[in-house]
């Protein structure tokens, strides 16, 4: 007992500081309820429902969905990262909570991680100050802090971004001194890296690896523990196998290529950045847009602060240069890899397409940046001790004012109940289907995707097991009674007076195995729709269908049975050689921790009790006006339209160029069908010179625009390279294409003036 209270008391009071400065991040998650609509996050709820309905059912580790897809299922947890579903199984199992409860803590868990693993890794290497600062720097970082848990609600990519400094604490400690608890940690947190994200488990291994080799080669000498490292990433990617290991071998079982886009939203030549882009301040939100603008920018204190550490270390001022150096190339390449100039090495990389977005690399950017900034920090308070007890407060507050804009994201309402019938109605609707929206991991055998049965579904709507038999098909006088025996096992009781196909409304795919009374057979294949078909011979037999783990599978979970089987024995090994750990003195704050505190407790006062009541951290658009447009406009688009506002890129092109044009629209009733939008810029005669065409304006199909909120709708005019010099007018407006007629332009008293509306006349100049 007083071993426990001795170890208790050395517990680095740090960990609360560092809490209180995550906690503007976490209070978008922690001070409202539910979770925003219209996002990823959405997609993540309705898979940990189905996962917890199956684990619940008894199927523990489910590679298979059996509701989604119109119920006719597929294997998307086969293939997507299960870690963060099973965090989030651990919430929503618990009496009172729900899916969107279980999401909103692993979004809550990710910022955490992000917060304390940055924090430790730092403090070991250059103090506790360095460690404070470089967990703001990371965990304010506009991708870490809103991008990619509130815009997007990419709830595995963010959780990833907390996993990898707390992987890379957790190998550095083991450097410093192999003990079995470090050993056993380090394992762990290496197969998290590859658990909770599909691409990102390639940057950040990437990272961890490149990390241990630069480790080998420079500080063998001195790091007692650097075999060790290459045995903990080893083992780590051995225990995750039982996730990976199937995703490789059987990659051909499933429809990857919608994963790669061709000049879409898919397409990684679309979303390369600038340096402008990056380096550029964060823009306020406006509250008043269905989708508010952001900026994929790397954030003011993060380049100014990570920057400083990198001139330093150019200086050669630093502590650990050596270790330090690693950081700085690892960033340096990272921005590279965002900027157009980076093309050819991901035309050349096989894997890097599937990365869709270039900028998805800003989480590993910043998470370098972040440590150069700490390393920056040991320099000036070492040099200047006087600043060490306002230095890094201040440094921290900068940090935390450059975020402020991101900590008042636009209000969401209550998700609502989760159930499986709204999960089928969200299908039914078009919006996606089995929560993917590219028809990626469907099984390759499916040739055209069928449409909904009502029948089948109907089962959502009673919360009773779904009849997946074709009865239409069954042959006269033969009778199927279904019984589902888990959610992953149906037993099918015939009687038939003939020989016949049993058809069933469930895709094949490699695992499920078919008994007709307890003999093995081979079921045939429905084509088009892939479903499975099982010849039944005349008579009363009992046909079971179950999902089972194939070979590769299996083989799967023998190399994750052996690593952990390995991890154990190292750390026997370890326990026997080091049986007592050095403790550490008692550890207390100081003058400087007690500023850090304070002046993180009164910013983040402030911005609660007075700048979020006040509304000044935030655009609120609102009465038909949009404030971020350049020019605002009131054209009526026949009673359902308004166009707002617009802003164009240049007033001035030479042939060639593009232009940008951005409409601002905002619906005036609710409508029954979707309209496209388009861009024309004509010559001085009338004729098209050239023109952009949407078929969602902003992306979003006008049937779901909302009364109260305008929609962003960004048009690229590409100028043709023989485009004479001239005056060019630039029009936009709204049409039906499957019927070619375009909503009418109406004056006050209702009457039709134009069925366009004239935004600007552009100036083409010669080309220089």
């Amino acid at each position: 007992m007083n071993r426990l209270k001795s170890l208790f008391q050395r517990i680095d009071p740090g960990y609360f500081v560092v809490l209180a400065i995550c906690l503007l991040a976490l209070w978008p998650f922690i001070g409202r309820v539910s979770l925003p609509q219209e996002t990823d996050a959405e997609l993540h709820i309705f898979r940990l429902l189905e996962l917890s309905y199956l684990v619940r059912g008894g199927e523990l580790y489910p590679r298979w969905a059996p509701n989604f897809y119109h119920g006719y299922g597929y294997p998307i947890f086969n293939y997507y990262a299960p870690l963060t579903y099973y965090v989030g199984l651990i919430f929503e199992l618990l009496p009172g909570l729900d899916a969107v409860a279980g999401v909103k803590a692993v979004f809550v868990l990710g910022l955490l991680g992000a917060g304390f693993g940055m924090y430790g890794f730092v403090r070991d290497n250059w103090g506790r100050p360095s460690g404070y600062l470089a967990a703001a720097v990371y965990v304010y970082a506009p991708y870490v802090q809103y991008v990619d848990p509130i815009a997007r609600g990419a709830l595995a990519e963010a959780f990833s971004l907390g996993v990898f400094p707390l992987a890379l604490w957790a190998l550095d400690r083991l450097r410093r001194q192999p003990t079995w608890g470090r050993w056993v940690t380090a394992v762990l947190l290496t197969a998290a890296v590859i658990l909770s994200h599909n691409l990102m488990a390639l940057l950040f291994f990437g990272l961890l690896s490149a990390w241990v080799l630069w480790q080998t080669i420079t500080h063998r000498d001195d790091s007692p523990g650097w075999r060790w490292l290459w045995l903990a990433l080893g083992l780590g990617l051995g225990t995750a196998a039982f996730f990976w290991l199937p995703v490789l071998l059987e990659r051909n079982a499933v429809n990857l290529n919608t994963l790669i886009g061709a000049g879409d939203n898919y397409d990684f030549r679309t979303h390369f950045l600038s340096w402008r882009e990056m380096l550029a301040p964060t823009l306020r939100l406006d509250w008043g847009a269905t989708e508010p603008v952001f900026r994929f920018n790397l954030g003011l204190a993060q380049w100014i602060l990570g920057g400083a550490g990198l001139i330093l270390l150019l200086l050669r001022r630093v502590k650990h240069a050596r270790h330090t150096l690693f950081f700085a190339l690892a960033a340096g390449l990272l921005l590279f890899m965002q900027l157009p100039a980076s093309i050819f090495l991901w035309e050349a990389t096989p894997i890097l397409p599937f990365f869709q977005f270039p900028w998805r690399l800003l989480g590993g950017t910043v998470a370098m940046l972040a440590i150069l900034a700490g390393v920056g920090l040991e320099v000036v308070l070492a040099r200047w001790p006087n600043l060490r007890r306002w230095g890094t407060a201040v440094a921290i507050t900068f940090c935390l004012f450059t975020a402020l804009p991101l900590t008042q994201p636009a209000p969401w309402p209550d998700f609502g109940d989760v159930f499986t019938f709204r999960m089928s109605l969200i299908e039914h609707s078009g919006r996606w289907l089995g929560t993917t929206s590219t028809a990626d991991y469907v099984p390759a055998t499916v040739d055209t995707v069928p449409s909904r049965n009502g029948d089948l579904v109907y089962g959502f709507l009673v919360d009773q097991p779904l009849d997946r038999v074709n009865r239409p098909s069954l042959p006269a006088n033969t009778e199927v009674v279904g019984e589902e025996l888990k959610p992953l096992h149906f037993r099918y009781t015939v009687q038939a007076p003939e020989k016949f196909l049993l058809r069933l409304f469930l895709f094949q795919f490699p695992g499920w195995q078919v008994r007709i009374d307890s003999e093995l057979v081979e079921p045939e294949l429905g084509r088009p729709e892939g479903f499975i078909v099982v010849p039944v011979p005349a008579g009363e037999h009992v046909v079971d269908v179950q999902f089972r783990d194939t070979p590769d599978r299996q083989l799967a979970w023998a190399v994750t049975a052996v690593s952990l089987l390995i991890t154990l024995i190292g750390g026997g090994f370890l326990w026997r050689k080091h049986t007592i750990s050095n403790l550490q003195s008692p550890i207390s704050l100081k003058n400087a921790d007690w500023s850090v505190l304070g002046a993180v407790s009164v910013v983040t006062a402030v911005t609660l009790l007075l700048l979020n009541p006040w509304g000044i951290l935030h655009l609120n658009s609102a009465d038909y006006v949009a404030e971020p447009a350049q020019a605002q406009r009131a054209d009526d688009f026949g009673g359902q339209i308004v166009l707002i506002g617009y802003d164009l890129s240049a007033e001035t092109a030479v042939p060639g160029d593009q232009l940008t044009v951005t409409l601002y629209w905002q619906a005036q009733t609710a409508m029954a069908i979707n309209f496209q939008s388009f861009v024309h810029l004509l010559r001085p005669d009338g004729a098209l010179a050239a023109q952009s065409d949407h078929l969602n304006p902003g992306d979003f199909p006008t049937r779901r625009w909302p009364l109260d909120k305008y929609v962003r709708d960004v048009h690229v005019l590409q100028l043709p390279p023989d485009l004479p010099p001239g005056e060019y007018t630039i029009n936009a407006g709204l049409w039906v294409q499957a019927e070619g007629w375009r909503l009418p332009v109406l004056d006050a008293s209702g009457s039709q003036i134009d069925d366009n509306s004239t935004l600007f006349t552009l100036r083409v100049l010669a080309e220089k």
